[in-house]
């Protein structure tokens, strides 16, 4: 009876029901890799199957009770910023000519 008011309450303020059952923490998913039979984890890395996921950042804890593991905030206001890719495309070579028909 406890949950469906919760249920009721939830739908009334417009929010979804897993927000507010679950709370304000904030969550992600951690980068994981497929690790190789001669392959180990870094230390920056926890083996969790066939797969090396990284480490939480500081103020997330490791939750693995789900099929995909996952960081859960610690507080409301814990944040993480996401690694931003390190690939920067080769400048154009104003030398080279285009293909013939192009």
């Amino acid at each position: 009876m406890r949950i469906l008011a919760l249920a009721i309450a939830a739908v009334a303020a417009g929010l979804p029901p897993a927000a507010s059952a679950q709370g304000s923490l904030p969550t992600y998913e951690p980068q994981q890799r497929l690790r190789t039979a001669l392959d180990t984890c870094n230390k920056s890395e926890v083996l969790r199957d066939a797969y090396c996921v990284k480490k939480c950042a500081a103020g997330f804890r490791m939750e693995f009770s789900g099929a995909r593991p996952r960081c859960i905030g610690l507080k409301p206001d814990a944040t993480y910023t996401p690694p931003k890719p390190s690939y920067q495309p080769p400048a154009p070579n104003p030398a080279r000519k285009p293909p013939p028909g192009a």
